[in-house]
């Protein structure tokens, strides 16, 4: 009696149940299908999977099969993973991928079109997703769901940010009744951030727009840098705004679903466009990792004839002591951010320094000491703001030695 085989994975198969002709975990929906039928070539045409997979590897997006009905990655072969499903191996020792077969989730996307053509043979059902980093892209991917916005709106709205400590009005975000889903947080973060016209028109920025089956929106972006990460609501930029970047998958442009079309309405995959600036910023400040952190901004040339004493070089040297110091702190770290961030508010107005570039580099202060990047940029946000709304009177004495958290005026963060 010959063996019988999967007819997804082609491995040897030992039914169950009359019927069976696939692995459980192989099958393309949540649960396995008991219907036989004999593999035939994939169809290519205009709407197909494959036909869509193939077009976009051939833009250099990198392709993966996915469960037209789960939208998760088709699972790997019954020798490559444990029982709970998951890689038993790293991918790299995998013998499968350069065999062709099917394994290890996103890590195994391509750009090679024989390779897809076989996996679309053996599932022609699939639908095409998309892993982000290396195809050099960032999803957006923005939720319609009708959950209760976030009980705090102050903090939740947009994750990492106080707005009680923003130069908002507290009627743009307070009345929880405005917000239904993510494009209205991103709305708010694009008035935070963005200035008058914070989303560019021109081709250049111009993001490949989607509509989803569910009522949502996918922006697929050009990458601003390599080694990125997924960030996930309720830690990304906004609630009920999902980044997709790195090693993170997002369902193709044009692709359908069980539950519908992932409809193109706004640019094409030949040319995603760059974020607009402000938007980079956020995008890295969730998705980084701490050794891909954005670099504050370089320091602005002094123009030629200009004093080098004075209000700017007084609080200059405040910062930069207050940073040696506090990089030697192993305890208290929080505190003493919150103090300088404090003094430095106070003072700001008075010395003339760029607001944001020296936000940037009282957050690369708490960094360097040891503190998570969300946490730094909140503790200087919070304080700078008080100190720019009590300032301090002007110093008297440019050379005090006094370490600039010792001013008993300073209020102190939560530990």
């Amino acid at each position: 009696m010959p063996a019988i085989v999967c007819r997804r994975c082609g491995y040897t198969l030992t039914p169950i149940y009359p019927g069976q002709t696939e692995h459980p975990l192989c099958a393309p929906t949540d649960t396995a299908s008991t219907t036989s039928h004999a593999s035939a070539p994939a169809p290519r045409g205009e709407g197909a999977p494959l036909g869509l997979a193939l077009d976009l590897a051939a833009h250099g997006w990198y392709v993966l099969p996915l469960s037209a009905a789960s939208k998760r990655p088709l699972g790997s072969c019954p020798t490559c993973r444990d029982r709970n499903g998951r890689p038993s191996h790293r991918i790299e020792d995998c013998p499968c991928i350069p065999a062709g077969a099917w394994c290890h989730g996103v890590r195994a996307a391509t750009l090679d079109a024989e390779r897809i053509a076989a996996w679309w043979q053996r599932e022609p059902e699939a639908i095409p997703g998309i892993a982000a980093g290396p195809s050099g892209l960032v999803l957006l991917d923005i939720d319609s769901h009708a959950d209760a916005p976030p009980a705090e709106l102050a903090t939740g709205l947009l994750p990492g940010i106080d707005l009680t400590a923003e130069p908002v009005s507290q009627a743009l975000w307070s009345d929880a009744s405005v917000f239904h889903d993510g494009r209205d947080t991103l709305r708010l973060l694009a008035r935070l951030r963005g200035g008058q016209r914070p989303w560019p028109t021109d081709p250049g920025h111009r993001p490949i727009t989607v509509t989803t089956p569910s009522g949502g929106r996918h922006l697929w972006y050009q990458a601003p840098t390599a080694n990125l990460r997924q960030a996930l609501s309720p830690h990304s930029i906004a609630w009920q705004v999902d980044i997709k970047a790195g090693w993170s998958y997002g369902i193709a442009p044009g692709a359908t679903s069980t539950a519908g079309r992932y409809q193109i309405t706004g640019g094409g995959p030949a040319h995603p466009g760059h974020m607009p600036e402000w938007l980079t910023r956020e995008v890295l400040r969730v998705t980084a990792t701490r050794d891909h952190r954005p670099a504050p901004p370089r320091p602005r040339p002094r123009p030629a004839g200009a004093r080098t004493r004075g209000p700017a070089a007084y609080l200059t040297t405040v910062i930069n002591r207050g940073t040696a110091e506090l990089a030697a702190l192993t305890d208290g770290r929080q505190r003493a951010l919150a103090a300088l961030a404090y003094q430095t508010g106070g003072l700001l107005e008075w010395s003339g320094l760029p607001h944001d570039q020296t936000t940037e580099q009282l957050i690369t202060t708490g960094t360097t000491a040891g503190l998570p990047y969300n946490l730094a940029a909140r503790i200087v946000h919070r304080s700078l703001t008080r100190g720019l709304n009590e300032p301090l009177p002007e110093p008297r004495n440019s050379r005090s030695r006094s370490a600039p958290w010792e001013n008993r005026h300073v209020i102190e963060e939560e530990q």
